[in-house]
């Protein structure tokens, strides 16, 4: 980076220079041209370009001697002193005597005890144990099966909500329809009305003369 810097130090300084140059010749050669103009108008504006041109040409070695002045003041790289290093001496191997090797002695061996005969004897057979007699597991009483009636009035009958002629009617019941007998039984109108259940579950009562208790 110190080496990118330097360079662009010394080429603005020596740009700064060349203007330098360029601008101080110019003002000279326009301050030795004679000016012949009416009432001094060409002779003012001559002048007034060369003190432009010495401005610049000031100005612009002013600015090659602080560049130059920046170029010389930057660090330049040290270059590390490299010293020869010395070998290191080599060590000459000295002749190790071999360690003797060590015998370890061996154990006397051992003499191991007769082992004594074992007598077999016949083993003794347990007495057996009394067992008690199995106990029978209790028996679930079936429960009896429900009691059922089919229609039979030739053309059907009502299933009513109430045991009345007037009662609710819930459904028609076609002629040899399957009904399961309930508990309920009244009298009313006249008649005997059975309490019942449809194979769809709905319970109603229907009068026991238009029913064939199925046996």
């Amino acid at each position: 980076m110190t080496a990118v810097l330097n360079i662009v130090f010394a080429v603005i300084a020596g740009v700064a220079i060349l203007a330098a140059l360029y601008y101080g010749g110019r003002a000279v050669i326009r301050r030795g041209q004679p000016t012949d103009s009416a009432y001094n108008v060409g002779r003012l504006e001559a002048r007034r370009s060369v003190q432009i041109d010495l401005i610049r040409a000031l100005a612009s070695i002013v600015v090659a001697l602080i560049f130059l002045g920046a170029f010389g003041l930057t660090p330049r790289p040290v270059e590390p002193l490299i010293s020869p290093t010395e070998p290191a001496p080599m060590l000459d191997a000295t002749n190790v005597p071999p360690e003797p090797t060590s015998v370890t002695p061996t154990d006397p061996p051992t003499l191991l005890p007769a082992t004594p005969t074992v007598t077999e004897t016949d083993p003794v057979e347990p007495s057996p144990l009394p067992t008690s007699p199995p106990t029978a597991a209790p028996t679930a009483t079936p429960e009896p099966a429900a009691e059922t009636a089919v229609v039979s009035s030739g053309v059907g009958v009502w299933l009513r909500a109430a045991p009345s002629t007037t009662g609710e009617q819930l459904e028609w019941l076609l002629d040899g329809t399957v009904l399961t007998l309930l508990d309920g039984q009244e009298t009313a109108d006249d008649l005997l009305w059975q309490q019942v259940q449809t194979e769809t579950g709905l319970i109603g009562w229907v009068a026991a003369d238009f029913l064939l208790i199925s046996e």
